[in-house]
């Protein structure tokens, strides 16, 4: 298994369920998925040559990966890194598709893995973003439904 994907749909058209999920990710994104207790924030640039990062402060912090595309509110493209610390040496290309049908938008998280990385790494990746996208972000987007 080199690729995973995971969707969610959700009760937004897709200028608000980019919004929650970009703009908005330090009221949903949990601290269980920070690599460090140093993390203050979680950001995902949404410009080219910008960053996915934890921000530890005074300069710290952990780059996730650099912003390579964006097709505002319909795609975002992230080339990664995986240390060994987290199942590399590997490449990745993340890519977060927001697909909009009558007021409901699909989110896709896409990962594909350059590299030899364990199939057992990569199924925990995959549950994690599982957590990630269908249980916080999903209860985010509900919640914001509901206001």
């Amino acid at each position: 298994m080199n690729s995973f994907e995971v969707s969610v749909v959700v009760d937004h058209d897709k200028a608000h369920a980019w919004e929650f999920y970009f703009n908005q990710i330090n009221s949903w994104w949990s601290t269980d998925f920070h690599t460090s207790p140093r993390t203050k924030r979680f950001a995902v640039d949404t410009f080219i040559g910008g960053y996915a990062y934890e921000d530890y402060g005074e300069g710290g912090g952990l780059v996730w990966g650099t912003v390579i595309g964006v097709d505002y509110t319909n795609w975002l493209l992230i080339q990664g890194h995986l240390s060994r610390d987290f199942g590399g040496p590997v490449i990745t290309l993340e890519k977060f598709m927001f697909d909009e049908s009558q007021n409901q938008t699909k989110v896709t998280y896409f990962c594909d893995f350059i590299g030899n990385i364990p199939a057992k790494n990569v199924l925990s990746l995959k549950k994690g973003w599982e957590k990630i996208i269908l249980v916080h972000y999903k209860n985010y987007c509900i919640l914001k439904a509901e206001n």
